[in-house]
């Protein structure tokens, strides 16, 4: 569903959302949750306003018909709007780059009073602040335990204060309740950066082949048979092994190598909301990710275009385990 709708498929969003539908509401709209603060984010802020009291209300929903009808509706939504990635490679940074190892201590021993007002400091650089909010927060990075006791309510209150919308706040506070996904407080942080406006801009994104119905791009290093595919890719792939052989450590190649998938195949979108801001935080965001794998960004762009090189060759290997596995359980 996801990377569906990074493509702009309403279609495949939909019967996987149906799908879903059927087995766990809440975690349709938790999921849908996620889906408008990750890959959508500022692009589209009355999207995310929309999905997020969609998600929150039952009574909203049920003027739609069914349940069913209401899904469609914000899968549809959420394809056709701009996206941006940004909350994602905030959160990598946030996390994950070695710079912001002293902003991370600071957090970690300050009160959250003095999170927050990190958080008010304007003149800080953004990713610093985006770690205090973080802090602040108190939403952990399942199964992390880092930041320890928040106050979100606090957060919003400083985000008002700092000039942002009452319903991006709203959509704020829901997305990061009802997920527990710490991108969901970075959205305001983006929003205040990206208000000086931007433009969309059509990208041109490989199209995905399916397996009976399954867009073989889902099958990456968040799955059991995404990881399977991968590690055969590694072993069976020489352009790939003799890179990853001579750049990154043995034991870190295969990570490395899932991360180069993701990049190269699963988070591509098709309609970009492009901000003053926005190429910079994603280089960060792709530097601090493979920076976990002891790569520089050189690195991970030569690795990345290597894996684009020869998707047909890893979707072959996708094919094959997804054909198995189908005819197994028909």
């Amino acid at each position: 569903m996801q990377k569906a709708i990074r493509r702009g498929d309403a279609v495949t969003a939909r019967r996987a959302a149906l799908t879903l539908l059927q087995h766990d509401r809440a975690a349709l709209w938790r999921r849908l949750l996620v889906i408008a603060a990750e890959d959508m984010g500022v692009g589209s802020i009355g999207t995310l306003v929309e999905v997020a009291r969609l998600a929150a209300d039952a009574r909203s929903r049920r003027r739609f018909g069914s349940e069913d009808r209401c899904a469609a509706h914000a899968c549809k939504r959420l394809a056709a709007a701009p996206k941006d990635r940004s909350t994602d490679h905030l959160f990598a940074a946030a996390a994950h780059w070695p710079t912001l190892d002293a902003v991370r201590n600071e957090c970690g021993v300050a009160a959250i009073p003095e999170r927050l007002a990190i958080v008010a400091e304007v003149t800080r650089p953004l990713s610093e602040r985006a770690v205090a909010a973080w802090y602040a927060s108190g939403v952990e990075n399942w199964p992390e335990r880092r930041v320890g006791k928040g106050d979100l309510d606090g957060l919003m209150r400083v985000f008002a204060d700092l000039g942002c919308s009452g319903d991006l706040i709203e959509a704020t506070a829901i997305a990061a309740r009802r997920t527990r996904a710490p991108i969901c407080v970075f959205l305001p942080l983006l929003a205040l950066a990206a208000a000086d406006g931007g433009y969309v801009e059509q990208v041109d994104t490989r199209k995905s082949a399916s397996v009976g119905g399954v867009p073989l791009c889902a099958l990456d290093g968040h799955t059991r048979m995404g990881r399977q595919a991968i590690a055969q890719f590694l072993r069976s792939n020489a352009e790939v092994a003799d890179f990853l052989a001579a750049n990154v450590p043995d034991y870190r190649a295969e990570k490395a190598l899932r991360l180069a998938v993701f990049y190269a195949d699963s988070a591509p979108i098709s309609v970009r909301f492009n901000w003053r801001d926005q190429t910079a935080l994603e280089r960060l965001g792709v530097a601090a990710d493979f920076s976990r794998v002891r790569a520089d960004l050189g690195v991970a762009d030569d690795l990345i275009e290597i894996v684009r090189r020869n998707l047909d060759h890893l979707d072959a290997l996708r094919t094959d385990l997804l054909t198995s596995a189908l005819a197994f359980n028909p």
